[in-house]
């Protein structure tokens, strides 16, 4: 299993070489491989109504797609506190509304000794996770998310569904979501609604061919009964 792990990520890593603009030809086409690189600067890093201890996050990300197919790596790495920073890789597919994703979530710490490429289920720091993202669209505007962690650090293989409602108020895109967690332990020691609250961003013009976009978001944890207020900036989107 750990050869098959150090093969998978591999090859993201190899086709996202592979899909950089600068190694393709000049056509009047679109190319058949795409690729976006992205970082976000967060006062906060919360996730699922989970606080990771970074104050600040720098969330830097990398992804390539081929026809509805997206390989990519994410991470967020604190700037102060005491979290454990973290290095995701995940593959998915688009087919219609749904999108079906495989994600490996990676935590350590500077203060310990960590080994990447530890697989094994009773000592492993990796988290994998089945998820899948049912979009309603223009048309209906509500998104449901589901995911299921199936192995890793995680024993109670928890399960975790989250009600999304989307609207947009002039140029403020909002977000509206309530999560819940159905089985296991990974969020809280119960069955329990986690992850509660609001989002909302707007790009700010600074330049004429540059802007801005910033982002809040209000999350309430209803099991601890914690509030967080997290402000972001996108320093890079291209």
């Amino acid at each position: 299993m750990r050869k098959k792990f150090i093969d998978f990520h591999f090859f993201v890593l190899l086709l996202l070489l592979i899909g950089s603009p600068s190694l393709y030809a000049q056509t009047d086409t679109i190319p058949q491989i795409s690729t976006a690189v992205s970082v976000d600067l967060f006062s906060h890093y919360i996730w699922r109504g989970q606080d990771y201890g970074h104050k600040p996050s720098i969330q830097p990300g990398l992804s390539a797609t081929w026809k509805d197919f997206t390989l990519g790596v994410w991470g967020a790495y604190r700037i102060a506190g005491s979290g454990d920073h973290e290095t995701d890789f995940y593959l998915e597919k688009k087919i219609g509304p749904a999108t079906f994703s495989i994600w490996d979530y990676w935590s350590y710490s500077d203060s310990t000794s960590n080994n990447y490429f530890d697989f094994k289920e009773s000592t492993t720091s990796h988290l994998l996770e089945a998820q899948v993202l049912l979009s309603g669209g223009e048309k209906i505007p509500f998104n449901v998310l589901g995911s299921y962690l199936f192995y890793g650090a995680d024993p109670t293989k928890s399960m975790y569904f989250e009600l999304q409602y989307v609207h947009s108020f002039g140029t403020v895109d909002t977000q509206v979501f309530a999560g819940f967690q159905a089985k296991g332990e990974y969020y809280a020691p119960k069955a329990a609604f986690v992850n509660v609250g609001c989002n909302a961003s707007k790009s700010f013009r600074i330049t004429k061919n540059w802007s801005l976009p910033i982002s809040l978001s209000l999350n309430v944890n209803p099991n601890i009964q914690k509030v967080y207020l997290v402000a972001g900036i996108t320093l890079l989107d291209m």
